[in-house]
């Protein structure tokens, strides 16, 4: 339905939403609708898809991927370039939530915008394309990282949840922060590939990335924080299988996910080695990234 149809404080909201006022028709699609949650996937897996495609043919110039990654490297390569795609976009979409716009810190159940409801749909078509790349490149290649496994599974199935509901976008939104490390991330190991590991660029992106790490803990206590106020009308209109998710999710991520994520970027500061790939670190002869370190214990 069109926008001015709606309550006043609603139309309020609207029209401070960013999205609306980039591209005010969208305010006349029934957001909700079946339609509307199909493509906007679709259009999302596939863009990701076109940035992978992207990302590997513009790479294969490079003399560090075409002479010194081995394939399954080539693949992660790719990936990162897609996944810090992603926290590169979300990240100012968090902040724009948490420090500008308090639509939706109202009610944090029931309270949604353009913006939001158009960021988790966004969020899950890349987590669909993230897992689909996920488990194909884990059963061909034959390697398993448990909490990555479990970070981008437990990811998609809690913002599947929030997009089918249409609630709970504020926690949805601020989330999108938790991925500001993601480019950094990417980076990182794009560098320790590039044997730039030496480089004063690299250790400022470590450096950097460590202390987003610390940001991310912080978020997740805030997102605790604001759950202690707002506990009334959490758990009397918040879904059961919304609310189990999200607080299973977010205890693990506070108290296993970021602490260990967070130790191991600061060890890999200390002494730079790709934990990723570590079977691939000790094969001197078929991967010439980072010979001149050790395998870590």
């Amino acid at each position: 339905p069109n926008w001015i149809d709606l309550p006043l404080f609603v139309q309020e909201i609207m029209m401070d939403d960013p999205l609306v006022k980039l591209y005010p028709p969208i305010s006349k699609l029934n957001l909700e609708s079946r339609e509307v949650k199909f493509y906007s996937l679709l259009c999302t897996f596939l863009l990701f898809s076109i940035i992978f495609a992207i990302s590997y043919f513009i790479s294969s110039f490079f003399y560090t991927f075409k002479k010194i990654l081995r394939t399954k490297e080539k693949v992660f390569w790719s990936l990162a370039f897609v996944r810090a795609t992603f926290g590169l976009t979300c990240l100012p979409i968090g902040l724009y939530y948490l420090s500008v716009n308090d639509a939706l810190k109202k009610d944090v159940v029931n309270s949604t915008t353009v913006l939001s409801t158009m960021a988790v749909y966004y969020s899950v078509g890349f987590f669909i394309f993230e897992c689909t790349a996920l488990y194909a490149s884990n059963i061909i290649f034959r390697f398993f990282d448990s909490f990555l496994f479990a970070h981008h599974t437990l990811s998609l199935y809690s913002l599947s949840i929030v997009a089918f509901y249409g609630k709970c976008h504020f926690f949805a939104a601020v989330a999108l922060i938790l991925e500001g490390t993601t480019p950094f991330t990417c980076l990182s190991w794009m560098l320790l590939k590039a044997e730039w590991a030496d480089a004063k660029v690299w250790k400022v992106n470590q450096f950097i990335l460590v202390h987003l790490f610390h940001c991310r803990t912080m978020v997740e206590t805030y997102i605790c924080f604001i759950s202690y106020f707002q506990w009334q009308t959490i758990w009397s209109e918040m879904p059961s299988l919304l609310f189990y998710t999200l607080y299973i999710q977010l205890v693990l991520q506070l108290f296993l996910l970021t602490p260990y994520w967070t130790y191991k970027k600061t060890q890999q500061m200390m002494k730079p080695v790709d934990w990723n790939h570590p079977e691939l670190v000790e094969q001197k002869t078929k991967n010439g990234g980072i010979v001149n370190h050790t395998h870590q214990d």
